[in-house]
């Protein structure tokens, strides 16, 4: 093993896998948004938010929500059946808010957001929740929003699984990546010693 770690194209490899994993480990987790992935929830309703669910005491709720892209989204919620609509939300940094009924088209969409975005006093008002709509805010990792005082939180187990399992292989990554290069400077040195120990050859 050594032998074989002490190899320059070995250490070049290992030590570029390395940097390159190092850089695409960091922007997924610094990424706002898990894009694909499903964030979950559950929870058994009790009498403090039986009516916000509209579902009986005991009733296990769970929801899962998939976001596309920065316009749509995929939400799943079920009791004793499953349910999935696709609805359509407007993405404001690490926050993201769904948008109600009634748009149809991205046309509409879009309208609908250029005239949100023209009126800056509705606009910081929504963000701020003070407009009564839900407001989620978003990492790589879950999802968290109140509703009528209740606390939504979503897991995106997914991407918390991905992290576990490239942080390990990262790390591997970074020391075979450093014993290698350790073990070429130490051959390397050691064969420039050897070298200049070497007896002169007579003439």
């Amino acid at each position: 093993m050594k032998k074989f770690l002490s190899k320059m194209p070995v250490m070049i490899v290992f030590l570029s896998l390395a940097l390159v994993g190092l850089v695409f480990y960091i922007v997924m987790l610094a990424r706002p948004v898990s894009y694909g992935m499903t964030y979950s929830y559950s929870h058994v309703v009790t009498e403090e938010d039986a009516a916000l669910f509209g579902e009986e005491v005991g009733t296990e709720i769970n929801m899962d929500i998939k976001i596309k892209n920065d316009k749509k989204m995929e939400m799943t919620t079920f009791a004793t059946s499953g349910e999935t609509a696709e609805c359509w939300l407007i993405r404001n940094g690490n926050k993201i808010l769904m948008i109600p009924e009634g748009i149809g088209s991205e046309e509409e969409y879009d309208t609908a957001v250029e005239e949100l975005k023209a009126d800056e006093e509705l606009w910081n008002a929504v963000w701020n929740g003070e407009e009564g709509m839900p407001v989620f805010e978003v990492n790589a990792f879950g999802m968290k929003a109140n509703l009528s005082g209740i606390d939504i939180d979503l897991t995106c187990t997914g991407a918390i699984v991905f992290a576990s399992i490239w942080g390990v292989v990262e790390l591997a990554l970074i020391t075979f990546g450093v014993l290698s290069l350790v073990f070429f400077l130490k051959d390397r040195k050691s064969g420039a010693t050897q070298s200049s120990e070497s007896p002169a050859v007579e003439q």
